[in-house]
């Protein structure tokens, strides 16, 4: 799951609560900042990501050369 995936399930979820607002104040956040993530113009953090039952998972991999 990348940022993307994120912001399609955000979006459905704020449509299932009736609106971006909604689903910000059942989550205790700002509208704004949802508008902000819905817009690509800040990353999911960890508050959007835990209402949403996510959690970001870092990897790492060798390089190939």
């Amino acid at each position: 799951m990348d940022a993307q995936d994120v912001r399609l399930l955000l979006a459905n979820q704020c449509q299932l609560a009736g609106s971006q607002k909604a689903w910000a104040e059942m989550n205790d956040l700002s509208s704004s900042y949802v508008c902000d993530v819905l817009m690509q113009r800040r990353e999911p953090g960890d508050s959007i990501l835990a209402a949403l039952g996510l959690e970001r998972v870092v990897t790492y991999r060798k390089r190939s050369k």
